[in-house]
């Protein structure tokens, strides 16, 4: 038990350094990410417009505010002006953004005389066939000032920067790279947990692939990698499908989280709340197709805020209850918190928008997928101890169910069925098969002078006694009141009578040691038959018995044989 337990405690010290681990080699990605990007060289002004036309001049009195290259204004139902400076800018540079949702944007270049529309990019400069999923503009030379509009139903967030195609280049293969890494991680997952499934029929599993494929399809849409793939789709049907996969994940974790728990059946308030959510998440699939995203928005906003507190609450209380795997649990919910925490507050404009609102929530996706899946590991390897412990239990208690409660021996089921199985052994190799029984003498008078406690040491001392002389694989039984019968296998009757010859010498010369003090010296008399071909379990009891009353007869204290079947007409 202490090796499986050392076991046990290294592979979840194992788990949890490979989540360090991929946590780790995340963050350094993002951060190398970052921090290869070029210095700022863009200046932004946030004006006081709200026109669908640019307005006529974007002196110092339009403007609201200053803004550093990063930008998050929250969400905004009117269109958005900005004047942008970008200093020493050349010729073929591209003006990207780092939000692929923030799609309603219009570029113009600003002169002395007038303000041009700048033409947006859709593909790669040296290769047309590859379009690009981040907003971005072909910077025209020898202009430095321009107006920026943006209208979406997306929360206005985004930082700039101004790249060159070879810098593009090694941005876009930084972004495919850490999205290959989320999505091969998403897809090992699922393959693994897929053959699960099929092995071990648990529900649990598919709830847990239905979770992360609502969450592969969300970073999908959120990272433009859809509209990149199938561009007739457009803006619309992907912020369609975006909001349409945060209720998937819901519905699917809060399905995942019950069965888990066991909530139906150990936390039903908590299980009917979170049923109750499973409705109007339903419903916001409807209303993510139908309504504009900006309203939307608002909408899950709220029922994502919902369904995270009953994620944290039902953990806490399966923890509570002494439930292991919901620490497992717990953790991954809380890493969630934290991502879409920051999701929401830079959705609302609270705080800056940087790598780690940007890139947060698909990070702690990452973690919180590794901590479920070692989360249902624990929960199969705590069933897994829980079906042993039980079949060990079922198999004590069936132990138990065959032997006598007074001696600790054997008791007459047991007798029942293992004397035809020994028999049936013995007829098939031919093996001889002998039985004794046995019984204290006088042991009426004993009880009447001694009391039945004494009575029942007594027939405890005879079993101590007979266990001491017999082998391990020679099983003792009670067969009633003060009667044993010893079944031997592989002995004939002269082994036999030795071993009954011993027991009934050792009860002779071993005192019975009585709660007044007294010392009593008990004796027993014996009967051995051995089995004879083509004999029944019930006539070789038969012949034992026999010989067993033929011993009282004859004075008692002695073994006697039955060297030969008799008829059960036959007398003693």
């Amino acid at each position: 038990m202490q090796s499986r337990g050392t076991g046990a405690a290294i592979g979840r010290d194992r788990r949890l350094w490979l989540v360090l681990l991929v946590a780790v080699v995340s963050l350094a990605w993002e951060l190398a990410s970052e921090a290869s990007r070029p210095p700022p060289n863009v200046t932004m002004w946030v004006l006081d417009h709200t026109d669908e036309l640019p307005p006529p001049n974007s002196s110092e009195s339009m403007v609201q505010r200053r803004l550093e290259e990063q930008v998050s204004l929250g969400l905004r139902a009117h269109p958005v002006w900005m004047r942008v400076v970008i200093h020493n800018v050349q010729a073929g540079q591209r003006l990207v953004f780092s939000n692929p949702l923030v799609q309603g944007i219009e570029l113009f270049g600003c002169t002395a005389n007038d303000c041009r529309p700048v033409r947006r990019a859709v593909h790669f400069a040296d290769n047309e066939g590859i379009a690009v999923a981040l907003p971005q503009f072909v910077l025209p030379g020898g202009v430095s000032e321009y107006l920026l509009k943006v209208v979406t139903n997306q929360a206005i967030r985004f930082d700039l920067s101004v790249l060159d195609d070879a810098q593009l280049h090694h941005h876009w293969r930084q972004l495919l790279l850490g999205q290959g890494l989320y999505f091969g991680l998403i897809a090992g997952l699922a393959a693994y947990n897929s053959l699960l499934l099929f092995s071990l029929r648990d529900s649990n599993y598919l709830w847990y692939l239905g979770f992360l494929s609502g969450s592969g399809l969300y970073f999908l849409s959120q990272n433009g990698l859809l509209m990149m793939l199938f561009p007739p789709m457009g803006a619309r049907l992907n912020e369609a499908l975006l909001l349409s996969s945060l209720s998937v994940i819901s519905i699917f974790g809060i399905q995942f989280c019950r069965r888990f728990l066991r909530t139906p059946y150990q936390d039903p308030w908590v299980d009917r709340l979170m049923r109750w959510l499973c409705w109007p998440l339903c419903v916001a699939i409807a209303v993510a197709w139908l309504l504009p995203s900006f309203l939307t928005v608002v909408i899950y906003s709220v029922l994502g805020t919902l369904v995270l507190a009953a994620f944290l609450v039902s953990s806490l209380r399966g923890l509570w209850r002494g439930f292991r795997p919901a620490q497992w649990l717990l953790m991954a919910w809380s890493v969630l918190v934290v991502g879409v925490s920051l999701l929401l507050l830079v959705t609302y404009g609270i705080i800056p928008h940087n790598v780690w609102t940007l890139h947060g929530f698909q990070m702690g996706s990452g973690l919180e997928a590794i901590l479920l899946s070692l989360a249902l590991a624990d929960r199969i390897s705590l069933l897994q101890h829980e079906r042993e412990t039980l079949l060990e239990e079922k198999a004590r208690l069936h132990g138990m169910s065959y032997l006598d409660g007074l001696t600790g021996v054997h008791n007459r089921r047991y007798l029942d069925e293992a004397l035809p199985a020994a028999i049936a052994q013995a007829e098939a190799s031919e093996h001889p098969l002998s039985l004794i029984m046995l019984d204290i003498d006088n042991f009426k008078r004993f009880n009447d002078g001694w009391g039945h406690a004494e009575g029942d040491r007594a027939l405890q001392h005879l079993g101590t006694v007979i266990e001491d002389v017999v082998r391990d694989v020679d099983p003792v039984c009670r067969y009633g009141g003060e009667e044993f019968v010893i079944l031997l296998k592989e002995r004939d009757e002269h082994q036999a009578m030795e071993v009954a010859e011993r027991i009934r010498h050792g009860l002779a010369s071993t005192p019975l040691l009585l709660h007044s003090g007294e010392s009593v010296l008990l004796t027993c008399t014996l009967g051995v038959a051995r089995r004879q071909r083509g004999e029944s379990a019930s006539d070789l009891l038969r012949r034992a018995d026999q010989a067993l009353y033929r011993g009282k007869y004859a004075g008692r204290d002695r073994v006697v044989l039955n060297a030969s079947a008799v008829s059960a007409g036959d007398t003693p």
